[in-house]
């Protein structure tokens, strides 16, 4: 009775923890802006991980529910960090700017002025 319950505890956090990453990886495909899919990002890199390493503990497994532990821990800490840096880059990063090409360098400020030494 007990490892039946664990094995539907186990699926149910799995299909969830799926589910929810699909639609996170929806939403990060179909926003246009950067911080749009951040917010999708978030949810996947929070919810929908932590939910499938969780479903580990149905394996009963002592070294799989204490890696699933660990990696639980690093996407806690990562996770946050990682979306704020992003967010960093995109807030100071021009307005209605193209993106450069690739191989070129951004001009500096300063130099755009004209003003010469």
């Amino acid at each position: 009775m007990g490892g039946a319950l664990l094995d539907g505890l186990g699926i149910a956090l799995l299909g969830l923890g799926l589910l929810l990453a699909t639609i996170g990886l929806y939403g990060m495909l179909r926003m246009p802006r950067i911080f749009d899919q951040l917010h999708a990002a978030g949810l996947v890199t929070g919810p929908a991980v932590l939910l499938v390493l969780f479903a580990a503990v149905a394996t009963g497994s002592s070294e799989i529910i204490t890696s699933a532990g660990l990696v639980a821990v690093f996407v806690l800490i990562t996770s946050p960090l990682s979306s704020h840096a992003i967010a960093q880059a995109a807030r100071r990063r021009p307005q209605g700017d193209p993106p450069d090409e690739p191989g070129t360098r951004p001009t500096p400020p300063a130099a755009e002025g004209g003003e010469t030494d």
